[in-house]
Order: C-alpha cells, then sequence, then structure tokens
C-alpha cells in the first residue's frame, strides 16, 4: 500500500473518473504494473517420443503404437495483488479498523459498519488515522506483499496401439483401427494474499499479536497499511509472511478415441480413373476435472471471486464416409515422326475433351451422435479440382457444412473473475477501468453451425519450372457462436447479464455466462508464391503466404467504432484489452540457400495494424511491424562420402524396397561401398545437426496498444511478447 499522503480521494473511481462525452481528458494516474510484472514467463520442457510397429502378415497386417510424454514447467510473476472495492459482492470483504474500538451500531455516519464488513467489535488498528472503519469502495494495492508468484506445472501423454493394413484382395485396399489415450494435467501452485489472514493482521486485538496465544505469529504489532512499499517497515514482515499463501490448483482433462477406417483406391474403374472411398467410425469419451484450493474454494484470495470445483464429461460416436470420383484424366498418344530410316516415337499427354485435361470430384459426409445431450448431425463437404488445358492452370473449390458442440471448458469449468473496461451508462458515461467481472461457464449451451466456401486458382508455368503462384477467395458464416458478452454490452441492454451495485449507485460487480451470442461472417484471400531454382552454387528456395481479411462480421458485438458498425476487420477483438486484433493483412515470406550440408534460412513476418481507443476515448492506430528472422545449420552428414549403389533393406525404408511375391527383396547391390559395420565417424556425424540463429534480428519493439488504459503491458500481448532480438544455439543428433 502507499502512503496517506499519496491516496486519491473521491466520491467514486479514482482511476478514471473521466466522462468520455463531457470530460474525456480527465484521468488520474494508477499503479504501474509493468514496473512489477515479468515480460515474459521462464519455462523449461523436456519430452520424449517412442514409436514403433511389427509385420504379422507383411504390409497385410502391421501392429504399431506409439508414445509421448512432455513436462512443462513455466513461472510467472504479476504485479502484487489488487483489492478491487473493499466490499465487493461475491469476495470476501476487507476492511481496516478504526483507530480505537467503536461499539456496533455507534459507527460514524455514512461509514461502514461491524455489522457489513464483518470486523470483530473489540477490533482496532492503531495505524488508522480516522476514527472509522476503512472499507466500502477503498480499493488498494498490496505492493508490500510482494508480486503474487504462479508456477505452472504441465504433464501431457499419449498413446496410441492400433492395427493396420494395406494391399489387401485386388491391392486396392486397406484398413487402420486403433485405440488412442490422452491426458493433459496441470498443476498451478505459486503465492496469493488470504483475504481473512489480511483481515487479521488488520486487528491489533486479534490474538496472532498475543505472545501468550498458541496462534502468535511472531510479532505484537499489527500490520500498518499506511507505510511505503519502497521503504518497508520492519514490524510488518512478520505480518506480511503469515497473510502470503501458497494455494494448488489442479485441473485434468482425459480423452480416448476407438476408431477404424477402411479404404480403397478404385472401389470401380471409370474410364478416368478409380474411383477412391474411404469410410469408418469412431467412438470419443473425454472428461474435465477442476480441483481448486479451498482457499479459492471459499473465495479466500485477495481480488478473487470464489472458485467451485468443477467436473464434467460427454460421449459421442462417428460415422464417416468420403469418396474421390475422377471425371477427366489426361490421355497419352504415342507417335511416329521422321524419315522412315530414323523414326522418333513421341509420346504427347493431353486432353480427351478440349477445356477438361483433369477434372474430379471429391465428396464426404459425417454423421455425429452427442449421448450426453441427445444431440446429432449430418454434415457434408464436397469439393472439385479441374485443369481445363494441361498441369499449368489448376482451378479448386470446396464448401462444406460445420458442427461444433461447446468445449467442456465452456460447459463445465469454474467461474473465472476478469476486470473489463467499461463506460457507466447510469453514470454519465464515467470510465472504470477495472471492472470486476466474473464469467461463468453454461451447462445449456447449443452447438455451433458454421458454412464455408474456398475457391481458387494455381499456376505453375512452363516457361519457369519451379515456380508456382496460388490465389484462394474464403468465406465462413457460423452460428450460435459461443462466447461471453462484454461487461459493456450488459450495461448497453445489448447482452444478457447482471449488475451488481452499492448504495451509491456505482458498478461492484457484473456477472456473465458463455451463451450461444449470434452470427459471424468472415471472408478474405490467401496468396501464395513458390519459387526453387538449383543452381551449382546450391538450391534457393522462395515462399511467401499473405492472408487479407476483407470482412469480419459480429453485429452482437459492441460497436463503438466509427464507420461500417459491425464490420471488425482492421479493429481491436477487445476494446479494454486490446490483447490483439482482427488484422486484414498477415503475411510471411521466406529465401532459403541449401548447398552441402549448409542451410541458410532467413524469414520476414509482417502484422498488420488496427483501430483501438486511448484511455482518453481518442481513437488510436496500433502501428503495423516487420520482424525479420534468420538462421545458419550444418548437416555433418555431408562429409560422409555416398553410397554409389543403395544397400538393399539398408540405406531404404522398408516400404521403397522392391520385392517379389515372397517378400524377397529384388534389389541386388553391384557395388557395395557402404559397410553394414558403421565406422564410429559414420555414427558421430551421421544425422548431427548443428543450427545458430536470431530471432527478431533487428530488435524491434512491439507497438503501443492502449486498450482504454485497460492493457496492462503496453503492447498487443496475444500477438507480441517483450523478448527483443534472441539469439540460440541448437545441436541436434538423428539416430
Amino acid at each position: 500500500m502507499a502512503p496517506a499522503g499519496s491516496y486519491l480521494y473521491s466520491t467514486h473511481r479514482v482511476r478514471g473518473p473521466g466522462n468520455k462525452r463531457q470530460n474525456p481528458n480527465e484521468l488520474r494516474p494508477g499503479f504501474d504494473f509493468n514496473l512489477f510484472s515479468l515480460s515474459f514467463p521462464e519455462s523449461e520442457r523436456y519430452g520424449a517420443y517412442v514409436s514403433g510397429d511389427h509385420k504379422i502378415f507383411g504390409d497385410q497386417m502391421v501392429v504399431y503404437a506409439d508414445g509421448f510424454y512432455q513436462n512443462v514447467k513455466t513461472h510467472n510473476e504479476l504485479a502484487p495483488p489488487a483489492t478491487g472495492s473493499f466490499e465487493t459482492k461475491g469476495q470476501t470483504i476487507l476492511a481496516i479498523p478504526p483507530h480505537s474500538p467503536i461499539a456496533p451500531g455507534s459507527e460514524p455516519p455514512n461509514t461502514p459498519t461491524h455489522a457489513e464488513t464483518g470486523v470483530p467489535a473489540d477490533a482496532f488498528n492503531p495505524f488508522n488515522p480516522f476514527e472509522q472503519i476503512i472499507s466500502g469502495g477503498t480499493r488498494a494495492r498490496l505492493a508490500e506483499f510482494g508480486n503474487r508468484l504462479f508456477d505452472n506445472e504441465t504433464d501431457a501423454w499419449l498413446s496410441t496401439i492400433g492395427i493396420k493394413g494395406d494391399k489387401l484382395f485386388d491391392g486396392s485396399w486397406g484398413y487402420d483401427a486403433g485405440w488412442r489415450y490422452s491426458q493433459i494435467k496441470n498443476t498451478q501452485t505459486g503465492q496469493q494474499v488470504s483475504a481473512s489472514r489480511f483481515n487479521r493482521i488488520l486487528n491489533q486485538a486479534d490474538p496472532i499479536f498475543d505472545p501468550t496465544s498458541p496462534q502468535f505469529i511472531g510479532t505484537t504489532v499489527a500490520f500498518n497499511p499506511f507505510g511505503d512499499y519502497r521503504n518497508p517497515i520492519p514490524s510488518n514482515q512478520a505480518a506480511v509472511e503469515f497473510a502470503r499463501v501458497h494455494p494448488k490448483d489442479e485441473d485434468t482433462s482425459k480423452l480416448w478415441t476407438l476408431d477404424a477406417t477402411i479404404y480403397t483406391t478404385a472401389l470401380f474403374n471409370l474410364p478416368a480413373g478409380g474411383v477412391g472411398l474411404a469410410f469408418g467410425g469412431q467412438f470419443r469419451r473425454e472428461s474435465l476435472t477442476e480441483t481448486p484450493d479451498m482457499l479459492n474454494v471459499e473465495g479466500d484470495i485477495v481480488g478473487n471471486s470464489p472458485v467451485p470445483p468443477a467436473q464434467g464429461g460427454r460421449k459421442a460416436y462417428a460415422f464417416y464416409g468420403e469418396t474421390r470420383i475422377p471425371i477427366f484424366s489426361p490421355v497419352t498418344s504415342t507417335y511416329s515422326r521422321g524419315d522412315g530410316k530414323n523414326p522418333q516415337v513421341v509420346s504427347e499427354t493431353h486432353a480427351a475433351i478440349p477445356g477438361f485435361y483433369s477434372l474430379e470430384f471429391t465428396a464426404g459426409a459425417r454423421f455425429e451422435e452427442f449421448l450426453n445431450n441427445d444431440t446429432n448431425v449430418l454434415v457434408p463437404k464436397v469439393g472439385m479440382r479441374w485443369q481445363p488445358f494441361d498441369e499449368q492452370l489448376t482451378l479448386r473449390a470446396t464448401w462444406g457444412e460445420g458442427f461444433r458442440e461447446p468445449s467442456l471448458e465452456e460447459l463445465f469449468s469454474s467461474p473465472v473473475s476478469t476486470l473489463e473496461v467499461t463506460h457507466d451508462p447510469l453514470k454519465g458515461g464515467l470510465l472504470e477501468s477495472e471492472t470486476n467481472t466474473l464469467i461463468s461457464s453454461n451447462p445449456n449451451l447449443q452447438p455451433e453451425d458454421s458454412r464455408s466456401f474456398s475457391g481458387g486458382v494455381v499456376y505453375s508455368p512452363k516457361y519457369a519450372p519451379g515456380l508456382n503462384l496460388s490465389v484462394d477467395f474464403w468465406d465462413t458464416e457460423r452460428t450460435g457462436v459461443v462466447a461471453a458478452p462484454l461487461a459493456q454490452q450488459v450495461l448497453d441492454g445489448n447482452a444478457i447479464g447482471i449488475v451488481e451495485r452499492d448504495a451509491g449507485g456505482f458498478i461492484t460487480r457484473i456477472l456473465v455466462a458463455n451463451q450461444n451470442f449470434g452470427s459471424q461472417e468472415a471472408r478474405g484471400w490467401d496468396f501464395g508464391l513458390y519459387y526453387q531454382r538449383p543452381t551449382p552454387w546450391g538450391t534457393f528456395t522462395s515462399q511467401t503466404q499473405v492472408t487479407y481479411l476483407d470482412e469480419f462480421l459480429f453485429p452482437q458485438y459492441i460497436q463503438d467504432f466509427g464507420p461500417n458498425p459491425g464490420n471488425l476487420a482492421g479493429r481491436t477483438t477487445d476494446v479494454g484489452a486490446s490483447n490483439e486484433g482482427w488484422y486484414k493483412w498477415k503475411g510471411n515470406s521466406s529465401l532459403e540457400w541449401t548447398w552441402k550440408g549448409f542451410d541458410l534460412f532467413t524469414i520476414v513476418h509482417y502484422i498488420d495494424g488496427f483501430h483501438e481507443f486511448t484511455p482518453n476515448i481518442h481513437q488510436h492506430w496500433v502501428h503495423q511491424t516487420f520482424f525479420i528472422d534468420g538462421q545458419l545449420s550444418y548437416d555433418f552428414t555431408a562429409l560422409l562420402p555416398v553410397e554409389e549403389q543403395p544397400v538393399p533393406g539398408y540405406s531404404k525404408g522398408s516400404k521403397e524396397v522392391v520385392r517379389g511375391k515372397d517378400g524377397v527383396p529384388l534389389e541386388k547391390a553391384s557395388a557395395q561401398t557402404s559397410n553394414y559395420s558403421r565406422s564410429i565417424l559414420d555414427h558421430l556425424l551421421r544425422g548431427t545437426i548443428i543450427t545458430i540463429g536470431c530471432n527478431n534480428i533487428f530488435g524491434e519493439d512491439p507497438p503501443k496498444a492502449y486498450g482504454e488504459g485497460g492493457n496492462a503491458v503496453g503492447y498487443p500481448g496475444f500477438t507480441y511478447d517483450a523478448t527483443g532480438r534472441f539469439v540460440y544455439g541448437r545441436l541436434t543428433k538423428k539416430f
């Protein structure tokens, strides 16, 4: 907390008393969050992956299995806890007792009472300069208690066991069936401040300050909340240690699936080729368990609402099928030319019918039944690929419908407390940059439906071998979108929610829940350029991918921006934070050079800017950025001699070896130059790669973002981080 001389006094929220219509320039200073928080969490991870298979009857029956495990530990620090209003509905009430005890019912007029705050009758704090209880709309940042610490450990496990086969019957049939299990367990510990203990250390009459009490904490002096954290008060230390707590939360999600697919590349033959078919089924079971610490269950963490345990699960089964139907395919004509003495046989590939060099359609459907709510759906998908003249020009298009059941988090998770920026219409548009908002899950959510279309062209000119150009248009519509409304939408009467206010009519909390929130439509363009050029000095590869978001319509979203309300392309995704935007342009362009084991790679990242508001409700442009990364690798395998001719079964994968009907390899090595007994040098160098690289070579900073004063770090934190220039080295060994 801060010394009393530094306090800001007002009849309403001192951080943001500005009225955006009457006095938009009024904004008082607040706590500098960035001076305390980590810019980038510390992390440590390790993992292992193993896989294997065994042929029981050649390629026709293969048993396979794999396993993956990863452990990730992260440490993050945020600024010391903010109390919010001492009396916030749904949270443990905080209160500083009066300078000397006051009998209940004898409190000064218009001040907090013992009854409303729960302050004991004999409670007092000798450092309180006022003969009254301090509570109500009082807010503080508990800087003397240190940063909030968050230590997360995530254990992820994935395993698969299955059986598959290929080349069955006439050689065109195959199957794949398997069981897969995955589990993610997240354990969060850290350092917080207990609300109940904070109240106790403020009360000089509490037994924790009595040396004869078994609850004695080692000091006889109550916590002085009016000191300066930059010059800590020695007598406060024991009280601070007592109020610090270390809650432990555990969340576990599990998913297991059993599926089987049968396929053929030639169900029957058409003049243009074989008709492909795949069909199968799946059974899926998933569960979610959230077990918060009792401190969180009871709401005994400063600034947080109670977090009850939560669990949920569901089962579903599905059937699906997909087919590929070739309508036209190129034909090859062979003829002779030249004189009779030196004839030349020439083969040419051309369209059987002009304008239809190649044409094929794909079609698929999926039926899914969700057993937890008796919901079922059938969604189709069709596609087309057409080459009218030759392989230089390809036209392609897809159309499909989609269906998404709400996630278990959206359905069953524990409530989440957050802070949002609002302008209270009942207070003349009063700016509140930290409105306490509680977001709850909703077990009654309905599924989302979607429709999507994409169509484009690929051009690969013969006059420029290695060049590919592509342009694609896409459009996606979603209905019944699952989202939690913004607190501002509730205040404006545009969304369902509950607004809780204190006796003065000021907002204490807004309660919202996930809901099916309307429709969205996004459309745009994808552009691609790929060019590869082999030369005597190595192979050069250039690749560019660009996405343009032409329109993002979300009519139910807050319409606070100027023209074209509802089209959010080029605007912030969250007006009260600006952690990212609906970027109109995003793209990457890379250039790679490979030669004799060397690999030099550079890439340019471009992210467009977006519009948002400053704390003074002036429109602000978060500027676009360019970032350049570079990497140089060397593969020591290039130092080893190359075999004159591959050794069957050794230098090829099992599927690459040509075998007879009896399974015996048909390949023979006429000049074996490699040895089954590889040298130590061979073992050391083969598959060894050394890499050095640099991300953000020129040390560009993220762009400035305000989010109406609600952005905690000063830049779009979901898109950028504060790492800056990052140089790294890596040694890779493949066995």
